[in-house]
């Protein structure tokens, strides 16, 4: 009896150092398994996305997103200047649409649905082959243009930069590029998220 009791103390003491060794960080990896960018490359350039739509800017929001995201992470090293990179990551914006989907008695937009697609790819910059491709990733949110529409309780309007006493202070103008580049922002967020986890399960 003695000896299973220090062979289930021994155990119980080895898996506790098992988990009190495991790295902290944002990427709640578990131990066991192991991220590995295809092509087992250990440092990443982020390239340029070519803009094929008619927002300004939109490709340096996800050029830096994605920066942030893959500092954030700390999988791969992140190089500033290209050559410096194993691989660089690049593609393209192909869509940027926004339209009205609910309207008042007037049949005036209240809300209006916006839509990013993006493509993506990895190469690895020695030889130029294609190691992970990521065609049509998008991202839809949607965003209120009158301040009767605004829901102020929602996890939206809690995440923005608008505040409940100030709301009423804004034109309607005002409120709706608010709302608009709020919703941008979240959905490149999601973009830049899902392009880093697609990257890293190679699908």
């Amino acid at each position: 009896m003695a000896g299973k009791s220090l062979e289930c103390a021994a155990a119980v003491f080895g898996t506790a150092i098992w988990f009190a060794i495991a790295p902290a960080g944002c990427g709640y990896t578990l131990i066991g398994t192991q991220e590995v960018v295809p092509g087992d490359v250990v440092s990443v350039h982020i390239g340029e996305f070519e803009n094929h739509s008619r927002e300004v800017d939109l490709d340096e929001k996800v050029v830096l997103a994605l920066e942030r995201e893959f500092y954030r992470r700390g999988v791969v090293r992140l190089e500033e200047n290209r050559d410096d990179g194993e691989a660089e990551l690049k593609g393209a914006i192909r869509t940027f649409r926004t339209h009205p989907v609910t309207f008042d008695a007037s049949d005036e937009a209240l809300q209006y649905e916006v839509e990013i697609t993006v493509d993506a790819i990895l190469e690895r910059r020695s030889d130029g082959e294609v190691l992970w491709r990521g065609n049509g990733i998008f991202a839809i949110d949607t965003y209120s243009v009158r301040t009767d529409t605004v829901v102020p309780s929602s996890s939206q309007f809690q995440r923005g930069t608008l505040n409940f006493e100030t709301l009423d202070d804004l034109t309607p103008i005002q409120l709706a590029e608010t709302e608009r580049r709020q919703a941008i922002d979240r959905m490149v967020q999601s973009i830049v998220r899902d392009v880093h986890e697609r990257l890293l399960d190679d699908f």
